[in-house]
């Protein structure tokens, strides 16, 4: 019988020192400059390390709720490739903000208000301004400025500038045309493991990407041939057995027991024979075949590589559109079909590991090559390879959309844009907003003038029913918004990207104005975030959002959702404080201010030429949150169980009453 134990619910202080426990192990990590942590593995290997996912799953932790919010932050991690340690530090940040507010059933229902009502709106229609259109099929420069900022979470900086380029290749060549793009990022992602071949002992500088396929095996037996080759794929021994599975073959003598190995042996080489006659040169194998099987497959001229691991067979099959061939019983001289097509096959020593290098003929737009990738010792080839795999899961992101509710796109279709034009009021007769009289330049910054700032800047939004005279009065900003005239500032440039970009280091091209404009276009549009929708890193996100939760909390007719909204709002601001923690002091309020200041103005945010990351896996990264935050506020009881729950089946009859 299971044995369990009830024990207490955890209140919102308890749950929020559980998440800030979590959050302090992670923060060091976060961002470019954060630092490594070093992980003792049972062997006795010390693995330094910057992934969010390794740390968490490192941490052997006690509570249930903090196992819950490890396992949500992996589970978004697996998802979107990117933000565990994030995950934490702003879940720990809600949590804080919500700790003095109770909790309860209340709380819950003002968190799912909240993510309807303002944050889908604050998305919609305030970061729709800013974020900015990929190209289609995304460029190899566009790929590198979103590779190197996503690896620079997670590596040093020699390591990610030349892991980017390398996936930015890997990235062409595997799709050379942009149609073919995302179904080759579904592969890499899915099946990267098959994808690339780690060698150690060597510089990261060595790797080098081959076209094809590089199969960890040796040959069984090599035969060498010209031209394309059939390739048979098979997952049973070859050999054929004396009885069908599950019957009993008895032999009353020796006699009988050679005479059934030398039937063996005749029908093996005609099975081998057959294979020849039907044109196949080469057999891949995930069983290790019979030695006479071997004996044979080189005697009549055919290749054989066993013992292939399953992501091997798998991304052979999804290449060549080809099943794995069982031949048994009668039927096993009928007509081979099933064969895939390998323009060369050869082998390859990498390092002193003997393996197969192949080529096949896609079938479909993917076109296989394969990473080498090259590394001091196996534990940095391993990290490396964790980090290009979530990655380019993460580049699948580009391609998705966000779909508004049904209530927020009625509402969004029957508004004019004009009154949706953020703008505010710099006319002599209002009050100038603080920020203008607050050297941005100086030292002497605090918190308390940003708490100033944000209180202040509540009070100076202007309302939706104001905003269409202040465009008469500043047609210079809002023509650029509404009208996307190219002798304006656009909207593309409110965050200084695209200005200069082919000069910077990541080389990001320049996006045209005609493609940047069309967010701004379909201002109400029936998807909350665009696909290919990207912004600069660095906190541009986590601002810009902040300031529009606040900006439509003000809308918000329940008190309740406008005190969630506020909570949110700040939260957001604990991410690029911990990116900033480690530049000069006060770096991360002068950024702040900067940054507020020129969206109040309408002018372009301060420019930041590190890179660009994808809205929609920012935007994952928030409602993740609040679902979880939702989840741990509804735990009602928690039940440890000690042993395996049995299923309790009714066995009563009518009888029995």
């Amino acid at each position: 019988m299971a044995a369990a134990m009830a024990e207490p619910v955890p209140e919102l202080p308890r749950l929020w020192q559980e998440a800030a426990a979590l959050a302090g192990a992670v923060r060091g990590a976060l961002g470019p400059r954060g630092g490594r942590a070093l992980l003792l593995r049972p062997t006795g290997e010390a693995v330094p390390t910057r992934d969010g996912r390794r740390l968490l799953e490192a941490l052997r932790l006690e509570p249930p709720a903090a196992r819950v919010m490890a396992a949500r932050a992996c589970s978004h991690r697996a998802a979107t490739g990117d933000g565990a340690k994030s995950f934490v530090v702003l879940l720990a940040a809600v949590l804080g903000g919500l700790r003095a507010l109770g909790g309860g059933a209340g709380l819950r229902r003002a968190l799912r208000a909240f993510e309807a009502q303002v944050l889908e709106r604050a998305a919609a229609r305030g970061l729709r301004r800013h974020w900015r259109a990929a190209p289609p099929g995304l460029p190899e420069a566009l790929l590198e400025a979103l590779l190197e900022p996503y690896l620079a979470g997670r590596l040093g900086p020699g390591e990610r500038r030349r892991l980017a380029r390398l996936c930015a290749e890997l990235c062409r060549r595997c799709a050379p045309t942009a149609a073919a793009r995302p179904e080759a990022l579904r592969l890499l992602a899915r099946r990267f493991a098959a994808l690339h071949a780690a060698v150690p002992g060597l510089p990261l500088a060595s790797s080098t990407i081959l076209p094809g396929i590089v199969l960890r095996r040796d040959f069984a037996a090599y035969c060498p041939a010209e031209g394309e080759l059939r390739a048979l794929l098979v997952t049973e021994p070859l050999q054929p057995a004396l009885t069908a599975p599950g019957v009993e073959f008895v032999v009353d003598s020796e006699g009988q027991y050679e005479a059934s190995l030398r039937w063996i042996t005749r029908r093996t080489e005609a099975l081998v024979k057959h294979l020849q006659s039907n044109g196949v040169k080469l057999l891949l194998s995930s069983k290790k075949q019979d030695e006479v099987v071997i004996y044979y497959a080189q005697l009549y001229g055919v290749s054989v590589v066993e013992c292939l691991l399953s992501e091997e067979m798998a991304l052979i099959s999804e290449i060549t559109g080809v099943l794995p061939y069982a031949p048994f019983g009668d039927d096993m001289y009928r007509e081979i079909t099933e064969t895939a097509v390998a323009s060369f096959c050869q082998p390859l020593l990498l390092g002193s590991k003997r393996c197969v290098h192949i080529g096949f003929t896609s079938v479909c737009a993917f076109q296989p090559h394969c990473l080498i990738l090259c590394g001091p010792v196996d534990g940095v080839n391993e990290q490396h390879a964790a980090a290009l795999q979530e990655a380019f899961t993460m580049l699948q992101q580009l391609f998705k959309t966000v779909d508004q509710r049904g209530e927020c796109k009625a509402e969004g279709e029957s508004q004019n844009k004009a009154s949706d034009v953020c703008s505010w009021d710099s006319s002599p007769t209002q009050k100038q907003i603080v920020v203008e009289n607050i050297s941005c330049n100086s030292n002497q910054v605090s918190e308390c003038q940003l708490k100033a700032l944000s209180d202040e800047t509540e009070t100076k939004i202007l309302a939706p029913d104001k905003s269409r005279s202040l465009v008469d009065k500043q047609k210079s900003y809002s023509t650029a918004v509404l009208a996307c005239n190219t002798d304006t500032v656009t909207a593309c440039e409110l965050l200084d990207v695209g200005k200069g970009l082919e000069k910077t280091c990541c080389n990001i091209v320049p996006f045209k104005q005609e493609e940047s404009c069309v967010g701004i276009a379909q201002d109400h549009s029936s998807s909350l975030i665009e696909a290919g929708s990207v912004l600069p890193v660095g906190g541009y996100f986590e601002i810009l959002l902040h300031y529009y939760i606040q900006y439509y909390a003000k809308q918000c007719q329940q008190s309740e959702v406008a005190v969630v909204s506020n909570v949110v709002a700040d939260a957001l601001l604990s991410i690029p404080k911990a990116l900033y923690r480690t530049t000069e002091l006060d770096s991360f309020t002068k950024f702040y201010l900067k940054a507020v200041n020129s969206l109040q103005k309408n002018q372009p945010l301060p420019g930041n030429k590190e890179g660009l990351e994808s809205v929609y896996c920012k935007y994952q990264l928030v409602v993740s949150v609040l679902h979880c935050v939702t989840e741990l506020l509804s735990i009602d009881l928690i039940i440890g169980i000690k042993q395996p729950v049995q299923k309790i089946e009714d066995h009563d009859s009518e009888d029995d009453f």
